[in-house]
């Protein structure tokens, strides 16, 4: 009796324990989280191939970037970063990212990461790795980006 005793005892405990969230395995995001960073990696592309178009659906008219990179919290509008790619003095080569959450509240979703960008800027190359935050919010019906702060990475001393 003891026995069985002990082991229901055991199997209670581990699915109390199961129930919670692991340490090692962070939960799944939502289905829209999973859809909004799918379209912030679609525009970045747009960034890379120089699609104003692409970029102008993605990000809402009264989308608001802060750049801590070599501007030091120069803030940006979408007709400002539109006006940049137009222009051509600031060309990206590559973008990639590592270490992506998100997190959704309600018509909102928040991405963060890190970003490795290269390319030239008024003719001169960049490398650039920052910690970014990308803001999505639903606007009748479709997501766009609404905020992006972007902040370097400190090189190791």
């Amino acid at each position: 009796m003891r026995f069985r005793a002990s082991i229901l005892a055991v199997l209670g405990l581990l699915g109390v324990l199961s129930y919670g969230h692991s340490p090692w395995k962070p939960p799944q995001g939502s289905d829209q989280a999973a859809e909004v960073e799918k379209l912030d990696r679609e525009l970045s592309a747009a960034g890379v191939r120089d699609d104003v178009d692409a970029s102008s659906r993605l990000i809402a008219d009264q989308a608001i970037f802060v750049w801590d990179l070599n501007q030091s919290g120069k803030i940006t509008t979408k007709a400002d970063n539109l006006a940049d790619m137009k222009s051509h003095d600031y060309k990206l080569d590559s973008e990639t990212f590592d270490e992506i959450h998100s997190k959704q509240f309600g018509d909102t979703v928040v991405i963060w990461g890190r970003t490795t960008s290269q390319g030239t800027f008024n003719k001169k190359p960049f490398r650039n790795i920052a910690n970014f935050t990308d803001v999505w919010q639903k606007h009748d019906g479709k997501w766009q980006q609404v905020f992006t702060r972007a902040t370097p990475v400190a090189k190791p001393q």
